[in-house]
């Protein structure tokens, strides 16, 4: 994601005392909410643990669908798997999917998606994926559905949204990845429905993952 730098220029007028107290309650209002909103963040459950990948889900207030965390341990560094998150993962092929680039870079990529199945409505959005380096050599790339980017193919097309992120973890080992995605998949699909393969799509972007950041091919079916 982008950062924007806002620069304040001193003011030589002294401020008024019940405005200086409004901009202190506002000031303190995020650390209030912060700390309230991890003392009421829903537990994580446990949906599957099978070689060596944790998936787990919870419900969070407001939203349609599950957040869901996935978890695993591989022998690649940090900034390996980093690189292939912003280089081959993105250009892997699918049949379902046409992708486009709007912009490329090795910290930062935004693109835009139509996906299509058989079954229902096109799905249309743009994503952008941000590198991030983090204290004690973790490295986390963050990403976020945006507003279209070009052209829809049909008027109808469907938006799709979409936050998470994947944490990399130095270990004695290797690395601790970590993949936190939350996605609505927009229309009028009931949640139950659409669980079974938000879920699967989340496992698979980790087995995809751990085999391309370590140079190996695809495990059967996940590019389909």
């Amino acid at each position: 994601m982008a950062s924007f730098h806002t620069l304040a220029t001193p003011r030589v007028a002294a401020v008024p005392e019940r405005l200086a107290r409004y901009w202190a309650c506002l000031a303190f209002l995020p650390i209030a909410w912060s700390a309230n909103a991890g003392a009421q963040a829903p537990s994580w459950r446990t949906v599957s643990d099978k070689d060596g990948i944790r998936l787990e889900a919870r419900r969070l207030p407001s939203e349609r669908f599950d957040e869901l965390r996935v978890t695993t341990a591989l022998k690649a560094s940090p900034q390996t798997i980093a690189d292939y998150l912003l280089g081959k993962y993105l250009d892997e092929k699918n049949k379902n999917i046409t992708r486009s680039f709007v912009q490329r870079g090795p910290d930062q990529a935004i693109w835009s998606d139509v996906l299509s199945t058989p079954v229902t409505s096109d799905r249309c959005y743009s994503m952008r994926f941000e590198r991030q380096a983090l204290a004690g050599g973790e490295v986390r790339v963050k990403f976020v559905s945006l507003d279209y980017v070009g052209r829809k193919p049909t008027p109808d097309c469907i938006a799709l949204r979409s936050r998470g992120e994947w944490t990399m973890t130095p270990t004695s080992a290797g690395t601790r990845l970590t993949y936190l995605s939350l996605t609505d998949i927009g229309g009028q699909t009931p949640a139950f429905l659409a669980h079974r393969s938000l879920s699967s799509a989340a496992v698979s972007s980790v087995r995809k993952v751990v085999a391309g950041s370590a140079g190996l091919a695809l495990p059967r079916g996940i590019g389909d």
